[in-house]
């Protein structure tokens, strides 16, 4: 794993965080644990199991950067950002925050639900930024305008509906003018207009020097607002560094625990043959791999172009496709998703996609791969279904490694 998630070199951290952990005591009430230990206080713990939900984390960010977590559910994505912000306490380690810090956690916390929108808007510029009440309702107007829910506004918060309240939230939220945002997935609430003025905002956020933590499931978002990212599973870090880097091995590991069987085990997706049909919501239903003049192959020569045809089946949106060569025992070689690249399928009706991809002079050394192809939901976030096809290339001329570059032995000519 790289080292801490740093701010550039000789800059104060705006937040810094050093050793992090947040450990849960799980199983016997509270009470039962205080007697438990009561009757044996000289042993070392009083038997509770425990979990821990975030562990050994550090990072440090200066005025501008931008971080990006990402991982799978259950991996103390979350629980890091709660943490960040201020409202978790740390088990083990310690938070620094050299600047004013505002969270987009749960955009419904703190809301009072027998009073208005405006009466809350109002309420959270007092108290929150320090506004006399004359001066929060000229800015309540801004609130009003950025959350757009028209009457709705002077009546009671209960009446609202879910996207309501996220949309008073955000919008009060923005007027805080914070200098480190901490935001949990939400800044994609509500319509597609509102979520382009979240955006926008966000921008204007970065744009100013604004320091973002950014935790989100949408990779895409990841990589187009955050310039390094950290991977957490288990509560532990398993890579930090340059986010296009981070999302890619991410997702091939994402691949490789949907093999399962011996390779694994894993859950995160159903593997199946060519041509088995599984029944999910994005499925890859139709996978070639043909050399350049169109012809199906599965045994190519060193320097073979070839070109990668996948149909995915996905009547609950426009799908996302990850298509990654591995060994055969599964060492990644090379992988790119098709969101990363901003490409686009060929809608062939009845909600079949069609990508394809081709590979100039494919630079692999002889042996035995797989090409795998996954298929992932239209915001490139959940993998579904996992499709491969075994091939090989031609060739033992003593190359080691993956690759074969192209090189030429000289020499000396002092």
């Amino acid at each position: 794993m790289d080292g801490p998630a740093s701010s550039a070199a000789g800059a104060t951290p705006v937040l810094a965080a050093s050793r992090l952990g947040k450990r849960y005591d799980l199983g016997p009430s509270r009470v039962r644990r205080l007697l438990a230990h009561l009757r044996a206080r000289e042993a070392d713990h009083d038997g509770t199991s425990s979990h821990w939900a975030v562990r050994d984390v550090s990072l440090r960010l200066a005025a501008g950067e931008s971080l990006g977590i990402v991982g799978p559910n259950g991996s103390g994505k979350s629980t890091l950002l709660r943490l960040l912000a201020g409202t978790a306490v740390p088990t083990t380690g310690r938070v620094e925050a050299r600047a004013s810090l505002a969270s987009l956690l749960d955009l419904g916390a703190g809301i009072q639900v027998l009073e208005s929108g405006r009466q809350n808007a109002e309420a959270l510029l007092v108290l929150q930024a320090g506004l006399s009440r004359r001066a929060a309702r000229e800015r309540v107007r801004e609130v009003e305008e950025f959350a757009d829910i028209g009457d709705f506004f002077d009546r009671p918060v209960r009446t609202y509906s879910d996207g309501m309240r996220l949309r008073l939230g955000f919008a009060s939220i923005t007027l805080l003018e914070p200098e480190v945002l901490i935001t949990d997935e939400i800044i994609v609430v509500g319509d597609e207009a509102f979520q382009r003025k979240c955006a926008l905002w966000i921008d204007r956020f970065l744009a100013r020097g604004g320091t973002l933590v950014l935790c989100s499931h949408d990779l895409a978002q990841v990589q187009s607002l955050c310039a390094r990212s950290l991977w957490l599973d288990g509560g532990r870090p398993i890579e930090i560094g340059e986010t296009r880097d981070v999302v890619r091995h991410y997702r091939e590991a994402m691949g490789a625990s949907a093999a399962g069987g011996e390779e694994g085990g894993g859950t995160s997706g159903t593997r199946h043959a060519v041509g088995t049909l599984a029944g999910l919501p994005f499925e890859v239903v139709d996978l070639h791999m043909r050399d350049g003049a169109g012809n199906e192959v599965r045994e190519l020569e060193a320097g073979a172009t070839i070109v990668v045809e996948a149909d995915v089946l996905a009547p609950a949106g426009i799908p996302q496709i990850f298509i990654g060569i591995t060994r055969a025992d599964l060492t990644p070689v090379y992988g790119v998703a098709s969101d990363m690249e901003s490409a686009v399928p060929t809608a062939l009706g009845g909600g079949r996609y069609r990508y394809r991809l081709r590979f100039e002079k494919l630079p692999l050394t002889g042996g035995r791969y797989r090409l795998r192809t996954h298929a992932l939901d239209e915001t490139g976030t959940r993998l579904y279904d996992t499709v491969e096809i075994p091939f090989s290339v031609a060739g033992d001329d003593g190359d080691d490694g993956l690759v074969r570059l192209e090189a030429e032995w000289h020499p000396d000519e002092s």
